[in-house]
């Protein structure tokens, strides 16, 4: 209608010999709300230009992109030696009030935000259609594809009430999903890739996603170009209604194409890399059906290794080559390289650190200013630094520092309230409600260290300890930490008493990457107590002074220690009581523990444990220490779910003594969340002999369940799981509660 008018109105003016004047005037009317200044502006018309066909075309253009008028109207008269122009508008009506009628899936509120169109808005065409495009939208997302949708606008005195009458209709669900025009594939394997599902039983309820059906066809050409069928196309995707509109057929056609595949493969431009090495680094072989994702994969093994080496800088294109003069159709692909320079680490920056000294970090690092840089070194650094356990996040940014090509190292720490206060009870399956009293922070000052107070009662228990921990000693990578302790256990049939205390000097081992080695020794005086006929002489032989040197080494390469999700844990432990080191205790133990985390798909992680521990004395005449055996069951270091806690060992009378070997295997499946909280299934398997040669893996105790474990901000990891005793007699579920990770 605009362009219709625009010809009349140039007729007009034509005809009068208007054109080519100069305006002396411009005049706006049919104005209520916008000033006719605004609408000169607007109009770009100026007083002193020419008049000409293509100002007013661009006039009234400008005047209608405003979205102010509904019509517009320009003419000329002639006035004394020029031309004054009239600008006639009608504006569109606001917005008074908006309201709905038959809305049931959404409330008036909700639609008016969805809708946009809001009180004191222009009431005009392209508003109200676009009002009406994104309720529509919002219905069809869930699944009201029949919806209809009438605006009505009663306009008074420049105002209008807006009103939808909104027929939902019933909501869509999907009856069947047909697929044609696939050869290579089969049906199922194709209505997998897509999230629209036929209704069938639970979960898949049938309910249909407009949003989802959108990208779903993209999902079935993604796979097909993902698996040997660069050339598949999408002809169509239709939504056809069934009966009487409830239900729809997806139907989804596709042309595959020919099947292509990897051809040879050459390298050329590398010289800082051997062809041999990044042979190892395709993720394709000849012969493989072509795959784009593959390809991506392989340039991305490409660039990683190259930027453990520095190159940053690198240039990989992929040439392909299409050979059809073969009966199948193949890709050779020649990946030219342009290795460029090496980049050097010019300095790192220490980011949003509040509260931790930049040294604690800085001591942490594996690759240092000066350096070429390395992708795996940085990787290493990164993960140490959030393994300390000060930091939610730990990412790193880079920026080029020179013409050289150089770089910057920039480390964004997110620190966390890493102190815990507590006081209160707490309830252990191995020792009841215990009441606390606590205090720790394991970054005192800032500075790393670690240091903690505790006391702890309750009816078999009670423990008052003081330790302290210094990471850097003397400012070098050994750490020196001691504890002072006095504690009292209720055991099975006695009461272990110990007071004293032990001192550690750790330190990193040289050139094997996150690996530490220890030494510790530990005085303390022994005592049990108990009923007389309870404690036979055997017992008591195992009471006095305990002087035992201990060493370790372990190797953590685990991604997050609270909730990995890659990586292992394998350490070695052992311990020499008595003999050379004097004391009244004599024997020796040693421990090995591997642990590993696989991920497997989405966020699914697989870990799995084995351990073993063997303890003897010097002489066949000396007896391992009863509190120093192995029992298994409930949780712990030694914790076996699904029994109670010291239920599986050896017995003496009766009584549970503990075996001189143990072993133990768990499997851990996990959805690992970004948080520290996680559902988890597990089985177990264990038990102790009295020695070595009676091992009989066949009498392994198994145990199965679920479990649950949370980050509690000052209170640590918490961990609850219910675990079915295979092997117990009983058989029954035992509920277990356990602070901090024990795997």
């Amino acid at each position: 209608m605009k362009k219709i008018f625009l010809f009349c109105l140039l007729l007009g003016i034509g005809s009068t010999s208007l054109f080519a004047e100069m305006i002396v005037d411009i005049k706006a009317q049919g104005i209520k709300r916008v000033s006719s200044d605004a609408i000169i502006s607007i109009s770009g018309l100026e007083i002193g230009s020419e008049l000409t066909p293509e100002s007013i075309q661009k006039a009234i253009t400008q005047l209608y992109a405003g979205g102010l008028f509904e019509n517009i109207a320009i003419s000329a008269d002639k006035t004394g030696n020029g031309v004054t122009v009239n600008i006639s508008v009608k504006e569109w009506p606001i917005v008074l009030k908006v309201s709905f009628k038959g809305n049931k899936k959404f409330k008036s509120k909700k639609l008016i935000e969805i809708c946009q169109l809001k009180e004191f808005n222009v009431a005009s065409e392209s508003a109200i259609f676009d009002a009406v495009v994104r309720i529509r939208q919002a219905y069809e997302k869930e699944g009201f594809y029949a919806v209809n949708i009438t605006p009505d606008v009663k306009e008074e005195n420049g105002r209008a009430k807006v009103k939808f009458t909104i027929k939902e209709g019933s909501k869509i669900k999907v009856k069947e999903v047909i697929i044609v025009g696939n050869y290579a594939f089969p049906d199922k394997k194709i209505r997998k890739l897509m999230k629209n599902r036929a209704k069938y039983w639970w979960p898949w309820s049938g309910k249909f996603n407009k949003t989802e059906f959108d990208e779903d066809p993209l999902r079935v050409v993604n796979f097909y170009q993902s698996s040997g069928y660069p050339h598949c196309q999408l002809v169509s995707a239709d939504i056809v209604p069934v009966g009487n509109g409830e239900w729809a057929n997806l139907r989804v056609e596709v042309s595959e194409g020919k099947p292509v595949y990897f051809g040879n493969v050459l390298f050329e431009g590398n010289e800082f890399l051997k062809t041999e090495e990044l042979r190892t680094k395709l993720k394709f072989k000849k012969g493989m059906p072509y795959s784009k994702d593959r390809l991506s994969k392989t340039l991305e093994e490409i660039y990683g290794v190259y930027s453990d080496y520095g190159y940053l800088y690198l240039s990989v294109d992929p040439c392909e080559t299409l050979d059809s003069i073969n009966v199948r159709e193949t890709v050779d692909v020649t990946f030219k390289i342009k290795e460029g320079i090496q980049a050097r680490v010019h300095k790192i920056e220490i980011a949003s650190n509040l509260s931790t000294h930049d040294n604690v970090i800085r001591r942490e690092l594996t690759i240092f200013p000066g350096e070429i840089f390395s992708r795996k070194k940085l990787i290493v650094s990164q993960r140490k630094i959030f393994n300390l356990g000060f930091f939610k996040n730990v990412t790193v940014d880079t920026r080029q520092a020179s013409d050289s090509g150089d770089i910057d190292l920039i480390l964004n720490i997110e620190e966390k309230a890493a102190g815990q206060a507590s006081a209160g009870a707490s309830y252990y399956p191995k020792y009841g409600i215990v009441g606390n009293l606590s205090l720790s922070t394991p970054n005192l000052r800032g500075m790393g260290e670690y240091f903690s107070i505790s006391y702890e009662k309750g009816t078999s228990i009670e423990n008052i300890t003081l330790g302290y921990q210094k990471p850097w000693l003397f400012d070098s990578p050994m750490s020196l930490g001691f504890n002072i302790y006095k504690s009292t256990t209720a055991m099975s049939s006695y009461n272990l008493h110990k007071i004293g205390g032990n001192t550690t000097l750790g330190f990193q081992v040289p050139r094997l990457d996150y690996t530490k080695a220890s030494v510790s020794y530990t005085l303390e005086n022994v005592g049990l107590a108990g009923e007389t006929s309870n404690l036979t002489r055997w017992y008591l032989d195992q009471e006095g002074i305990r002087s035992m040197v201990g060493f370790g080494i372990v190797r953590d390469s685990r991604d997050n220690y609270l909730n990995p999700t890659t990586g292992s844990r394998n350490s070695c432990n052992v311990a020499f009581s008595g003999g050379i080191f004097g004391g009244d205790i004599k024997y020796h133990k040693e421990m090995f523990e591997s642990v590993t985390y696989h991920r497997l798909f989405w966020r699914f992680v697989l870990g799995m444990r084995s351990k073993i521990g063997i303890a003897s004395g010097y002489t066949p005449s000396e007896n391992v220490p009863v509190y120093e055996k192995f029992i298994l069951g409930g949780i712990g270091d030694w914790g076996l779910r699904g029994y109670k806690d010291w239920e599986i060992g050896p017995r003496l009378n009766g009584e549970i003594v503990g075996g001189n070997f143990a072993s133990l295997f768990t499997i851990e499946a996990k959805l690992a969340f970004d948080e520290n909280m996680y559902p988890l299934i597990f089985f177990d398997a264990g038990n102790t002999w009295p020695d070595f040669k009676s091992t009989n893996l066949q009498s392994l105790k198994k145990g199965v369940g679920v479990g649950f474990r949370i980050e509690i901000p000052m209170m640590g990891l918490i961990g609850f799981d219910m675990g079915y005793g295979i092997d117990a007699v009983p058989r029954d579920w035992e509920f277990h509660l356990q602070m901090g990770r024990t795997f």
